[in-house]
């Protein structure tokens, strides 16, 4: 039993729980305030993906920021020793939201070579007239597939852009975006307790849409896809071998070069997650829709489920979860 219950605003689109501002309903998935439905029909209607893009892709809190950290090195050092300082450099005097811009995203920055604050869309166009696509552009989402699918499906397959896909075990993924919610203005900030929000969970009441509709099919697209156009990676990967993982998305983004050793081991120390969680550049300690209090890299661990999940909890979501999880064994 929540200790809110009936005491809080509750949602006109599901009355069962507590009102979201912004709250919006698009393809039968629940969204918050950081989109819109105008900007995600413009993903799936306008806007221009090139051949040389990155697209980094996930569920919300499954690891796209440690991805996007390792993919930034990587890719502004080209995996050898004499680009490193340069792309050391870059990093450092750039927040990750800015080197990855966050398509569908409502927020608007001062984004790179910008004179006025827009929204990360509008920058992605203008880098594609200013560089006539010859530079690669790194592009996170949070967007079911389908989303993404109907803007490359107006390109030609040998046109289409590079996807690394981040993936995480639901049950951490739902501790990690209850604190999420309890953080950010764009939820409430949620003031509810933890039971309360795993009833959410289990009835795919989540801002960014149920887990079980949003990340099987970007893992089956994986599954059939060429392996030099889309890449999975889960975030226990990336956790318990990230060496490997450098290894693999290297080749997957840079296959004609190798990986100089000195070059992979600084990337491996930078993006430890007590230095990405000290870093301003990876931390968003910056970002006013966060509440003072709150720590955007909270544990990086993996696991932390079972400090929160009581035995009814995880029986119940093993049940919830049956069909999903076996489906994609």
């Amino acid at each position: 039993m929540s200790r809110v219950e009936h005491q809080w605003p509750r949602s006109s689109l599901n009355p069962k729980y507590r009102c979201m501002p912004g709250e919006f309903m698009y393809k039968g998935n629940l969204w918050p305030s950081w989109t819109s439905e105008k900007n995600i029909k413009s993903v799936e209607d306008q806007f221009v993906f090139l051949p040389t893009d990155i697209i980094l892709s996930g569920y919300p809190k499954s690891g796209i920021t440690f991805l996007s950290e390792i993919t930034c090195l990587l890719h502004f050092s080209h995996g050898k020793l004499e680009y490193l300082q340069s792309a050391i450099e870059k990093v450092e005097k750039s927040q990750v939201y800015f080197r990855v811009p966050f398509i569908e995203e409502e927020w608007t920055g001062l984004f790179p070579t910008m004179t006025d604050k827009v929204q990360a869309m509008e920058y992605l166009d203008c880098l594609r007239q200013q560089q006539c696509g010859n530079q690669p552009r790194l592009i996170k989402t949070h967007l079911p597939f389908d989303s993404i699918e109907c803007a490359l499906n107006r390109l030609e397959r040998n046109l289409r852009p590079r996807i690394l896909y981040v993936y995480r075990n639901p049950k951490d993924v739902a501790v990690s975006m209850y604190n999420f919610y309890c953080g950010l203005q764009n939820y409430g900030p949620f003031e509810g307790d933890w039971d309360e929000f795993f009833e959410m969970w289990i009835d795919g009441w989540i801002g960014g849409g149920d887990w079980r509709k949003v990340v099987p099919p970007w893992l089956k697209q994986a599954e059939i896809s060429e392996p030099t156009q889309m890449l999975a990676i889960s975030y226990e990967q990336l956790v318990n071998d990230t060496e490997a993982c450098v290894n693999n998305i290297h080749h997957f983004l840079l296959p004609e070069t190798d990986l100089e050793p000195t070059v992979r081991q600084v990337i491996l120390e930078r993006t430890s997650f007590d230095k990405m969680r000290e870093n301003k550049m990876t931390n968003y300690k910056d970002v006013e829709e966060f509440i003072p209090s709150f720590q955007f890299m909270r544990r990086g661990c993996v696991g932390d489920w079972k400090n929160w999940f009581s035995p009814e909890q995880n029986s119940r979501f093993m049940a919830a979860y049956k069909d999903t999880l076996e489906d994609l064994e």
